[in-house]
């Protein structure tokens, strides 16, 4: 998961993140949780292995750690700098989006993951109503 959280800071850096500016923010969010799942696609036969191991009560915590500063990013990089009580909001949406998404994938055998995007597209509004709360960009 730490490779793939800097593989999409990376691109992000390298230019991707000048794309996003074009961007409304519930459309840069959807943009970057579908980069981050689709670095794991390669992966997708193994990943409810990876799950599984993730779940483990001895890796829980880690678990969370890692999928907090995932989304924590994914808001940094589409914008948002807000400090009050909408950021524990805003991300706890975000992380359960990213998680639906993420377990929905599994079960995706669509070309190129058709279906898994489209349920991203669809979550959209809900992005762009925890988007619009006192965010400051």
């Amino acid at each position: 998961m730490d490779d793939c959280l800097q593989q999409l800071m990376d691109r992000i850096d390298a230019g991707e993140g000048e794309q996003l500016k074009n961007l409304i923010l519930s459309e840069r969010l959807a943009k970057l949780v579908r980069m981050r799942l689709e670095m794991q696609a390669p992966y997708i036969s193994k990943w409810p292995q990876a799950l599984s191991i993730q779940s483990q009560p001895a890796n829980v915590s880690t678990s969370l750690k890692q999928r907090a500063v995932l989304v924590d990013e994914i808001w940094h990089a589409a914008g948002d700098a807000g400090s009050d009580i909408d950021w524990y909001v805003k991300r706890t949406v975000l992380g359960g989006i990213y998680s639906t998404s993420e377990v929905y994938m599994l079960t995706d055998n669509s070309p190129g993951l058709h279906f898994s995007r489209t349920l991203l597209v669809s979550y959209s509004c809900l992005l762009q109503v925890i988007s619009g709360s006192s965010l400051t960009v």
